[in-house]
């Protein structure tokens, strides 16, 4: 009977041991990429991320070149399109008017150093200006095309009717223009 205690107590001995190799296996089988379906999950999973931050990263490419681009050309577009003295507004606004045909009594600019608004251009100040012009309405229309086309910036605010007659109109334009600080 003590042979018999002792193989029942390998038997519990071998069978606990076994147990826990079970519960071992289990755990390990139940993790994930611990098996080869979990494994190819897991590398699916971080592929499609490879991906999506390739997407994300991607418009980023080259930016150093880009901005280097936008530097020259923001640099391009100051020298060409804002001038640097009244003077030049002026004689460019009058030539505008003699090539379109159309006259003016007078041009009003205001300059308000003391209004830098949030969206104003650094080094560059905006300038108002208010005048009438007076021709036929072809001639009026072309001036105005002209200004929306022109090579220095001009902003149309307002336009008016001040009088019309015998084919010649009258109107109050209110724009905007810049000049260098």
């Amino acid at each position: 009977m003590g042979n018999l205690t002792k193989i029942k107590q390998r038997f519990t001995l071998i069978l606990g041991i076994l147990s826990a190799i079970n519960l071992l296996l289990i755990i390990y089988l139940l993790l994930p990429g611990s098996s080869a379906s979990g494994r190819l999950a897991q590398e699916r999973s971080l592929q499609e991320q490879e991906t999506a931050l390739a997407n994300e990263v991607k418009p980023l490419r080259g930016i150093d070149q880009q901005l280097a681009k936008t530097r020259e050309d923001i640099k391009t577009f100051y020298e060409q399109k804002i001038p640097s003295q009244f003077s030049q507004i002026s004689q460019h606004l009058e030539k505008l008017m003699q090539e379109t045909g159309v006259s003016t009594q007078g041009i009003h600019y205001t300059q308000n150093k003391d209004q830098a608004e949030k969206h104003d251009l650094p080094d560059v100040q905006r300038i108002d200006i208010d005048t009438t012009v007076t021709g036929e309405y072809a001639k009026v229309a072309r001036f105005i095309n002209a200004m929306e086309q022109d090579k220095f910036v001009f902003i149309i605010d307002q336009i008016s009717l001040n009088s019309q007659e015998n084919g010649v109109i009258s109107l109050s334009i209110k724009f905007q223009t810049f000049l260098k600080s």
